[in-house]
């Protein structure tokens, strides 16, 4: 038989009905080769000669019987479908045959029923074939696997939906003493340390009812009492239709690594210790380091500033000697540009340290920069070229208007600093939204107002952005600069929540980006007003400020403002003072030697409970989380300011208690 041919057996003696037996095989579809016996040694030559894919036989025979034809047939070849055509088989012969082994019947009369009869018979031996063959296979897969498992140098196991142990390899008892059959009898219960049980059942419990790979690192006791550690990992199995089958999984002793890494840990601690006397010195190196080149920028900064100061003053005490006042407007205007100067150097430093006391509001950043342009022409001179592109849907943002005008006048001086020879600034502002994947340390993710301040110059090497926003770090020959820029930047952005990013290759340009919170409402830029000059004040003031110069030209001030005025140096004076004397405002310094003046305020308003108080501060650190600094009938007003703003201030207290 080849190919898709059919090899059939036929034991008939009769030549006719041998025809028409063979004329109804035909019919079966497919090539039918059909060999003939008549008599039994006939029968059993064909059978010792090949294989044949079903045997048909008569029930009567001239030499022997059909039933004895059956068991001839079973003995040669017993899994080939064995089928009686037979004329006189009747029904209690038929199921004689059957219960003898025969696979089927068809009678004479009924011939038309052979090629159904005998397609079925070879399709069900063919799937008891395929069925023997598949259960030999997986016999020869299990054997195969537990020859593997047991040959690994791991223990490997399966347990079922439940958790119940199904398989455990000969690794368990050759390494732990404890027998496959136990493991599969007791499972982890056999092993698992008994203070460790509750924990391992919970975390399994968990694994299995949401199918998920468990992984934990155990202890075990031995058979022999040793407490061993195991990493186990095991995963779910599933059959072909997805369902649950349970868990295959692997361990390997890590006892010794487990022994190591404690060792380790136990070194390093010992090492720190030794280090930390070490570091701290170092520490201390740096911080000297650094307070050394900050001295070397700020020096040069504020000798310049305090350079215009003396020399102003000088030259005005010369000339009002001389009864002379010719250009002594023109010496005070220096003498102010200088002291201004060094306020906003004494900002930049409470800004990289994140001290600084913000007015924090709603800005319209697009009517911000477009205010600054002409200043930024005039800043960077003419062989640039500035670019200002606005989104005109821009949503306001929350900042400091003052700082943020600062920060990108500094941006605006280091881009042209990098641009020697010329080039082109640009400065664009549009809306930018953070999603969580995309947010940053110290960003929150949300909706912000971007600018960029883009230049094509020198660019910078990755060691110069790494250290970029590095207090006092700076690329200008010492005593240049203080290296604050950036930093105090840096500090502003984060203590208003927002973040400066920088980009920049040699070469290629600098691109930095100014990220500000959203703020609610629509709001309009204001540019910074200067208070109008007050001249009718009203009421009576008292003044408590330990610095003698600052005092007295406070005090000149308010008395020729209208103000009736008490003034001292600290706070029990002033406490001693206000039993005497009533007055309707107290305007004070917050760090008076001694008493404070969050303190001094709470007392005089225990002796005057409406008593109004205006803050002063050079620091404002002295205010952070200081609920006594703030509430109704209180304000704060930060060193040094204009002493028309300080009127400003005293007017906006006093104007809802004066008539």
């Amino acid at each position: 038989m080849s190919g898709d041919a059919i090899g059939l057996l036929l034991l008939e003696d009769s030549d006719i009905d041998a025809e028409l037996i063979a004329h109804q095989l035909a019919k079966l579809g497919r090539h039918v080769e059909v060999d003939r016996a008549a008599v039994r040694g006939e029968f059993q030559q064909r059978l010792a000669q090949r294989r044949y894919d079903a045997i048909l036989s008569d029930y009567s025979l001239p030499d022997f019987a059909g039933i004895e034809a059956l068991q001839v047939a079973r003995a040669a070849q017993p899994d080939v479908p064995f089928i009686f055509v037979s004329g006189v088989l009747g029904e209690e012969r038929a199921t004689e045959a059957l219960r003898a082994g025969a696979t089927d019947y068809v009678t004479k009369r009924d011939l038309g029923r052979l090629p159904m009869v005998t397609e079925r018979a070879l399709r069900e031996a063919l799937e008891r074939r395929l069925g023997q063959r598949a259960m030999q296979a997986l016999r020869e897969s299990e054997e195969r696997f537990r020859n593997m498992a047991d040959s690994a140098p791991a223990l490997i196991w399966s347990v079922g939906p439940d958790g119940t142990m199904t398989f455990a390899n000969r690794r368990f008892e050759t390494e732990l003493g404890v027998p496959s059959a136990r493991m599969l009898r007791e499972g982890w219960a056999a092993l698992l340390h008994e203070d460790d049980w509750p924990a391992f059942a919970e975390k399994r419990r968990a694994a299995i009812a949401a199918r998920e790979v468990f992984a934990d690192e155990m202890r075990v006791r031995c058979a022999s009492g040793e407490v061993r550690w195991l990493k186990c990992q095991s995963s779910p199995r599933h059959d072909d239709a997805g369902r649950f089958l349970g868990y295959t999984g692997c361990a390997v002793d890590i006892t010794e690594a487990r022994v190591t890494k404690h060792v380790l840990e136990v070194e390093v601690l010992k090492r720190t210790e030794e280090l930390r006397d070490k570091d701290e010195a170092l520490r201390q190196s740096q911080k000297m380091e650094a307070i050394g080149q900050l001295t070397g920028g700020i020096a040069h900064d504020f000798n310049n500033m305090l350079a215009g100061i003396l020399g102003g003053a000088e030259l005005i005490q010369r000339r009002l000697a001389e009864g002379r006042f010719e250009d002594c407007e023109r010496y005070l205007d220096a003498v102010v540009m200088s002291a201004k100067r060094a306020a906003g150097l004494t900002q930049r430093l409470l800004a990289f340290s994140r001290r600084q006391t913000l007015n924090v509001r709603g800005s319209d950043i697009n009517a911000l920069v477009a205010s600054l342009e002409d200043l930024l022409h005039r800043t960077i001179g003419s062989s640039i070229q500035l670019t200002i592109t606005f989104d005109h849907d821009l949503w306001p943002a929350s900042t400091d208007a003052n700082q943020l005008e600062s920060a990108l006048l500094n941006l605006a001086i280091n881009a042209r600093d990098a641009m020697p020879d010329g080039g082109r600034l640009v400065i664009a502002t549009r809306n930018l939204s953070i999603g969580p994947s995309e947010a940053a340390p110290g960003l929150k993710p949300g909706e912000y107002v971007a600018v960029d301040v883009v230049d094509d110059g020198a660019g910078m090497s990755a060691d110069v952005k790494a250290k970029v926003f590095d207090p006092f770090f700076t690329t200008k020959p010492l005593g240049q600069g203080t290296g604050l820029g950036l930093s105090m930047i840096y500090g502003f952005m984060a203590q208003t929540e927002g973040q400066i990013r920088l980009t920049s290759e040699l070469g290629e340009g600098t691109t930095v980006t100014l990220l500000l919170p959203r703020a609610g409402g629509v709001t309009d830029h204001e540019a910074p007003r200067t208070p109008a000059h007050v001249t009718s004040g009203k009421g009576s003031i008292l003044l408590v400020e330990d610095e003698p110069a600052v005092r007295m030209l406070i005090i000149d001030h308010l008395r020729e403002a209208g103000y009736r005025v008490l003034a001292t140096d600290g706070a029990i004076a002033a406490l001693a003072l206000l039993e005497e004397e009533r007055v309707d405002l107290l305007l004070t310094d917050v760090g008076l030697p001694g008493m404070n003046g969050g303190e001094l305020a709470r007392r005089a308003r225990m002796l005057h409970p409406e008593l109004r108080v205006l803050f002063a501060t050079g620091y404002a650190g002295d205010t952070a989380n200081r609920p006594d600094l703030a509430g109704d009938g209180t304000d704060l007003i930060v060193k040094p300011f204009d002493l028309p703003q300080l009127s400003e201030r005293l007017r906006a207290l006093l104007d809802h208690v004066i008539e």
